[in-house]
Protein backbone atom coordinates (compact mmCIF):
# COMPACT_ATOMS: atom_id res chain seq x y z
CA UNK A 1 0.00 0.00 0.00
CA UNK A 2 1.64 2.98 -0.92
CA UNK A 3 0.50 7.12 -1.48
CA UNK A 4 -1.21 6.86 -4.76
CA UNK A 5 -1.46 11.14 -5.05
CA UNK A 6 1.21 14.14 -5.01
CA UNK A 7 2.27 15.08 -2.31
CA UNK A 8 1.53 18.36 -1.55
CA UNK A 9 -1.82 17.18 -2.07
CA UNK A 10 -1.37 14.65 1.25
CA UNK A 11 0.04 17.01 3.33
CA UNK A 12 -2.92 19.16 2.29
CA UNK A 13 -5.13 16.33 3.37
CA UNK A 14 -3.63 16.33 6.53
CA UNK A 15 -3.34 19.94 7.62
CA UNK A 16 -7.26 20.15 6.54
CA UNK A 17 -7.49 17.27 9.06
CA UNK A 18 -6.30 19.01 11.60
CA UNK A 19 -7.93 22.52 11.50
CA UNK A 20 -11.39 20.38 11.32
CA UNK A 21 -10.59 18.78 14.31
CA UNK A 22 -9.25 21.26 16.08
CA UNK A 23 -12.03 23.59 15.47
CA UNK A 24 -14.64 20.35 16.38
CA UNK A 25 -12.85 19.99 19.85
CA UNK A 26 -12.67 23.60 20.30
CA UNK A 27 -16.46 24.40 19.71
CA UNK A 28 -17.20 21.44 21.81
CA UNK A 29 -15.09 22.01 24.99
CA UNK A 30 -17.26 25.96 24.66
CA UNK A 31 -21.06 24.37 24.52
CA UNK A 32 -21.37 24.61 28.06
CA UNK A 33 -20.78 27.64 28.43
CA UNK A 34 -22.91 29.48 26.73
CA UNK A 35 -27.51 29.49 26.63
CA UNK A 36 -29.32 29.17 23.80
CA UNK A 37 -29.91 30.22 21.17
CA UNK A 38 -25.54 30.41 20.76
CA UNK A 39 -25.68 27.26 22.82
CA UNK A 40 -27.58 25.06 20.05
CA UNK A 41 -25.41 26.50 17.09
CA UNK A 42 -22.33 25.69 18.41
CA UNK A 43 -23.58 21.85 19.53
CA UNK A 44 -24.37 21.86 15.57
CA UNK A 45 -21.65 23.50 14.19
CA UNK A 46 -19.34 21.31 16.36
CA UNK A 47 -21.31 17.95 15.42
CA UNK A 48 -21.00 19.27 11.59
CA UNK A 49 -17.38 19.71 11.95
CA UNK A 50 -16.65 16.23 13.30
CA UNK A 51 -18.37 14.49 10.87
CA UNK A 52 -16.31 16.41 8.21
CA UNK A 53 -12.94 15.41 10.35
CA UNK A 54 -14.17 12.00 9.87
CA UNK A 55 -14.73 12.06 6.59
CA UNK A 56 -11.14 14.12 6.01
CA UNK A 57 -10.11 11.31 7.80
CA UNK A 58 -11.34 8.63 4.53
CA UNK A 59 -9.56 10.93 2.39
CA UNK A 60 -6.51 10.81 4.00
CA UNK A 61 -6.77 6.87 3.84
CA UNK A 62 -8.10 7.28 0.07
CA UNK A 63 -4.91 8.50 -0.77
CA UNK A 64 -3.13 5.41 -0.42
CA UNK A 65 -3.78 2.69 -2.74
CA UNK A 66 -5.81 -0.22 -1.45
CA UNK A 67 -8.40 2.16 0.28
CA UNK A 68 -11.85 0.45 0.13
CA UNK A 69 -13.74 2.04 -3.29
CA UNK A 70 -16.78 2.32 -0.87
CA UNK A 71 -14.83 5.55 0.54
CA UNK A 72 -14.36 8.16 -2.24
CA UNK A 73 -18.53 7.93 -1.50
CA UNK A 74 -18.73 7.57 1.66
CA UNK A 75 -16.79 10.90 2.15
CA UNK A 76 -19.29 12.84 -0.56
CA UNK A 77 -22.06 11.86 2.26
CA UNK A 78 -20.36 12.99 5.14
CA UNK A 79 -19.11 16.39 3.66
CA UNK A 80 -22.92 16.92 2.15
CA UNK A 81 -24.21 16.17 5.84
CA UNK A 82 -21.76 18.52 7.81
CA UNK A 83 -21.94 21.67 5.03
CA UNK A 84 -26.04 21.59 5.72
CA UNK A 85 -25.63 21.11 9.27
CA UNK A 86 -23.71 23.76 9.53
CA UNK A 87 -25.64 26.23 6.62
CA UNK A 88 -29.08 24.79 9.27
CA UNK A 89 -27.29 25.97 12.54
CA UNK A 90 -26.14 29.25 10.62
CA UNK A 91 -29.67 30.07 9.60
CA UNK A 92 -31.14 29.01 13.34
CA UNK A 93 -29.12 31.25 14.92
CA UNK A 94 -29.40 34.20 12.89
CA UNK A 95 -33.41 33.38 13.21
CA UNK A 96 -33.35 33.08 16.80
CA UNK A 97 -31.48 36.30 16.80
CA UNK A 98 -33.63 38.33 14.94
CA UNK A 99 -36.82 36.95 17.23
CA UNK A 100 -35.37 38.36 20.01
CA UNK A 101 -34.65 42.08 18.20
CA UNK A 102 -36.76 42.64 16.27
CA UNK A 103 -40.06 42.97 18.03
CA UNK A 104 -43.64 42.59 16.81
CA UNK A 105 -46.51 44.60 18.65
CA UNK A 106 -48.80 42.74 20.44
CA UNK A 107 -52.20 42.84 18.75
CA UNK A 108 -54.10 44.76 21.35
CA UNK A 109 -57.43 47.28 20.55
CA UNK A 110 -55.68 50.96 20.58
CA UNK A 111 -58.33 53.19 21.99
CA UNK A 112 -57.93 57.34 21.70
CA UNK A 113 -53.93 56.63 20.54
CA UNK A 114 -51.01 58.98 20.78
CA UNK A 115 -49.92 62.30 19.05
CA UNK A 116 -47.23 61.26 16.16
CA UNK A 117 -43.87 62.93 16.40
CA UNK A 118 -40.93 63.23 18.46
CA UNK A 119 -40.63 64.43 22.69
CA UNK A 120 -38.53 64.79 25.45
CA UNK A 121 -40.07 63.67 28.86
CA UNK A 122 -38.59 65.58 31.91
CA UNK A 123 -40.98 64.05 34.60
CA UNK A 124 -40.56 60.89 36.90
CA UNK A 125 -40.18 57.48 36.12
CA UNK A 126 -43.50 56.26 38.31
CA UNK A 127 -45.40 59.23 36.23
CA UNK A 128 -43.66 57.24 33.18
CA UNK A 129 -44.75 53.60 34.04
CA UNK A 130 -48.23 54.70 34.41
CA UNK A 131 -48.58 56.59 31.37
CA UNK A 132 -47.36 53.57 29.28
CA UNK A 133 -49.84 51.18 31.53
CA UNK A 134 -52.81 53.67 31.13
CA UNK A 135 -52.77 53.69 27.13
CA UNK A 136 -53.67 51.02 24.71
CA UNK A 137 -51.45 51.18 22.03
CA UNK A 138 -48.16 48.76 20.87
CA UNK A 139 -45.04 50.35 22.83
CA UNK A 140 -41.23 49.67 22.41
CA UNK A 141 -39.51 50.02 25.19
CA UNK A 142 -35.45 50.63 24.39
CA UNK A 143 -33.83 50.44 28.05
CA UNK A 144 -31.11 49.52 30.59
CA UNK A 145 -33.85 47.52 32.89
CA UNK A 146 -36.59 45.72 30.99
CA UNK A 147 -37.36 43.96 33.94
CA UNK A 148 -39.07 47.36 34.98
CA UNK A 149 -41.91 47.10 32.50
CA UNK A 150 -42.74 43.41 32.69
CA UNK A 151 -46.33 44.42 34.32
CA UNK A 152 -47.03 46.29 31.31
CA UNK A 153 -48.83 44.29 29.24
CA UNK A 154 -48.89 46.59 26.03
CA UNK A 155 -44.65 46.98 26.41
CA UNK A 156 -42.34 45.08 24.63
CA UNK A 157 -38.77 45.92 25.17
CA UNK A 158 -35.81 46.03 23.54
CA UNK A 159 -32.43 45.33 26.24
CA UNK A 160 -29.72 47.89 25.93
CA UNK A 161 -26.43 45.28 26.99
CA UNK A 162 -23.37 44.51 26.49
CA UNK A 163 -23.63 41.30 28.72
CA UNK A 164 -25.80 38.92 27.20
CA UNK A 165 -27.59 37.47 23.92
CA UNK A 166 -30.83 38.37 25.09
CA UNK A 167 -30.21 42.08 23.73
CA UNK A 168 -28.41 45.05 21.58
CA UNK A 169 -24.98 46.32 22.35
CA UNK A 170 -25.60 50.31 22.71
CA UNK A 171 -23.21 50.62 20.20
CA UNK A 172 -25.20 49.35 17.56
CA UNK A 173 -27.47 51.96 16.78
CA UNK A 174 -28.34 50.83 13.30
CA UNK A 175 -29.34 47.82 14.93
CA UNK A 176 -31.89 49.57 17.18
CA UNK A 177 -32.84 51.64 14.34
CA UNK A 178 -33.62 48.64 12.13
CA UNK A 179 -35.70 47.20 14.86
CA UNK A 180 -37.45 50.60 15.60
CA UNK A 181 -38.94 50.72 12.13
CA UNK A 182 -40.00 47.08 11.64
CA UNK A 183 -41.86 47.89 15.00
CA UNK A 184 -43.91 50.78 13.43
CA UNK A 185 -44.59 49.03 10.02
CA UNK A 186 -45.73 46.26 11.76
CA UNK A 187 -48.31 48.25 13.69
CA UNK A 188 -46.25 49.87 16.89
CA UNK A 189 -47.42 53.25 18.09
CA UNK A 190 -44.78 54.74 20.56
CA UNK A 191 -41.16 53.47 20.89
CA UNK A 192 -39.96 55.17 24.18
CA UNK A 193 -35.86 55.44 24.56
CA UNK A 194 -35.27 54.89 27.97
CA UNK A 195 -31.22 54.91 28.08
CA UNK A 196 -30.20 58.07 26.63
CA UNK A 197 -27.08 58.52 28.78
CA UNK A 198 -26.08 54.80 28.15
CA UNK A 199 -25.96 55.70 24.07
CA UNK A 200 -24.41 58.59 24.42
CA UNK A 201 -21.71 57.26 27.03
CA UNK A 202 -21.03 54.12 24.12
CA UNK A 203 -21.06 56.11 20.74
CA UNK A 204 -21.25 60.43 21.06
CA UNK A 205 -24.17 63.15 21.01
CA UNK A 206 -23.90 63.66 17.60
CA UNK A 207 -24.23 60.31 16.72
CA UNK A 208 -26.79 59.86 18.82
CA UNK A 209 -28.81 62.62 18.00
CA UNK A 210 -28.58 61.84 14.62
CA UNK A 211 -29.96 58.50 15.65
CA UNK A 212 -33.16 60.56 17.38
CA UNK A 213 -33.92 62.67 14.36
CA UNK A 214 -33.48 59.24 12.07
CA UNK A 215 -36.23 57.29 14.22
CA UNK A 216 -38.78 60.62 14.64
CA UNK A 217 -38.89 60.75 10.93
CA UNK A 218 -38.95 57.02 10.69
CA UNK A 219 -42.41 57.81 13.49
CA UNK A 220 -43.43 60.63 11.44
CA UNK A 221 -43.60 58.63 8.09
CA UNK A 222 -46.06 56.15 10.24
CA UNK A 223 -47.80 58.23 12.23
CA UNK A 224 -45.92 56.62 15.52
CA UNK A 225 -44.49 58.64 18.25
CA UNK A 226 -40.96 58.91 19.82
CA UNK A 227 -40.80 59.64 23.48
CA UNK A 228 -37.13 60.71 24.72
CA UNK A 229 -36.88 59.69 28.67
CA UNK A 230 -34.35 63.07 29.82
CA UNK A 231 -32.58 63.40 32.84
CA UNK A 232 -31.76 67.31 32.59
CA UNK A 233 -28.76 66.99 35.16
CA UNK A 234 -26.61 64.36 32.76
CA UNK A 235 -26.73 66.45 29.81
CA UNK A 236 -25.07 69.75 28.84
CA UNK A 237 -27.39 72.73 28.24
CA UNK A 238 -26.08 72.94 24.17
CA UNK A 239 -27.72 69.59 24.05
CA UNK A 240 -30.78 70.08 25.56
CA UNK A 241 -31.27 72.76 23.37
CA UNK A 242 -30.27 70.52 20.58
CA UNK A 243 -32.83 68.05 21.43
CA UNK A 244 -35.69 70.72 22.05
CA UNK A 245 -35.27 71.80 18.88
CA UNK A 246 -36.67 68.46 17.45
CA UNK A 247 -38.38 67.42 20.06
CA UNK A 248 -41.07 68.76 22.04
CA UNK A 249 -40.69 69.25 25.92
CA UNK A 250 -43.41 67.52 27.92
CA UNK A 251 -43.60 66.94 31.42
CA UNK A 252 -47.29 66.13 31.72
CA UNK A 253 -47.39 62.87 29.67
CA UNK A 254 -51.10 63.44 29.24
CA UNK A 255 -50.75 65.87 26.33
CA UNK A 256 -49.46 62.90 24.05
CA UNK A 257 -53.22 61.92 23.80
CA UNK A 258 -55.15 62.55 21.08
CA UNK A 259 -58.38 64.16 22.18
CA UNK A 260 -61.22 61.62 21.69
CA UNK A 261 -64.22 61.96 19.08
CA UNK A 262 -67.43 60.92 19.71
CA UNK A 263 -69.87 60.28 16.59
Amino acid sequence: MGLIVPVWEFIADIVLFLVLGYAAIYALTRVSRYSDPFHRFIMITAFSLLIATVGRAMDIADDFSGAPSILPKLEVVLYFVSIIGVIYGLVNYIGSIEGRLLVVPSKIQQNGGITPGGFLYFGDRDSLLNFLASVDVPILAVTRTPWAFERIKNVKTLWVTQASEEGVSPTKLHVIIDTAVKFFKSGGKLILIDCLEVLILYNDFVSVFKFLTTLKDYALNTGGTVLVNVSEDTLEEREINLLTREFEPVRDLKRLLKPKTFS
